[in-house]
């Protein structure tokens, strides 16, 4: 298995709470043969096949929207809960990411933390500071499809850079709703046009290498930009 499916694999472990983490020890029994190499910073790991795990690539994004859910109806432990979700996938996330996204989702991860606790221990959240919490947590999670989007094109591997580029538009749009930011026409048509090739691809659609380089382009563009705004965001 290619090594970005792993923070993939062990956040559906987590994330779904199955009971159990299939850990994988040194010794095989005899005659058995060896799978795979287990990762260095991975507790525990299953080996699935990718078209197991890949429906569950939705997860994150919808723990994120059911925070703002619960918020609404004044469910905050059920709220808090889905935060730790959330939370869970940063943290993996964070530790399978390059360079230049692990600090933005070690931080993302962090706030989104205290936010949990405040919520389990009954104190008032403003609407503003989660927003901002869950706008943070989107885009670094966007950010991090994107380098891996960017990653697999570098390989020519346009199937996983559809796939990633998909779930950062997916990010990127939830991300700037909760910051209440407004791309332009031109990135608003992008992100609707790459979220629908991931969809392509998983119908064994075939995209042009040379379409999806452009959108690439675009969408890093767009990472920046609203990355830009989220600086700008503050507690209150």
């Amino acid at each position: 298995m290619r090594n970005m499916n792993w923070a993939l694999v062990a956040i559906v472990v987590t994330v779904i709470g199955s009971g159990y983490v299939a850990a994988e020890e040194s010794k095989h029994k005899a005659g058995q043969e060896k799978k795979a190499e287990k990762p260095h910073d991975t507790p525990g790991w299953i080996i699935v096949e990718e078209d197991v795990w890949f429906p569950l690539r939705f997860e994150p994004i919808r723990a994120i929207n059911s925070v703002r859910y619960h918020y609404r109806r004044d469910e905050e432990k059920l709220a808090a809960a889905e935060i730790e979700k959330s939370i869970s996938w940063l943290k993996l996330a964070s530790g399978h990411a390059m360079p230049e996204t692990k600090e933005k989702l070690t931080a993302a991860a962090k706030e989104l933390s205290l936010l949990a606790t405040d919520l389990r221990e009954g104190k008032v959240v403003d609407a503003a500071e989660l927003d901002a919490g869950l706008a943070k947590a989107a885009h670094s999670l966007a950010e991090w499809h994107f380098f891996k989007a960017k990653d697999s094109m570098g390989k020519d591997e346009v199937h996983y850079a559809s796939h990633n580029l998909a779930l950062a538009a997916q990010y990127l749009q939830h991300a700037a709703n909760s910051a209440h930011y407004q791309f332009g026409p031109d990135t608003e048509e992008v992100l609707t046009r790459v979220y629908q090739d991931g969809k392509l691809v998983s119908e064994s659609k075939h995209i042009e290498h040379d379409a999806l380089g452009k959108d690439l382009q675009s969408v890093e563009a767009a990472v920046k930009h609203l990355g830009d705004e989220l600086q700008t965001i503050s507690k209150p």
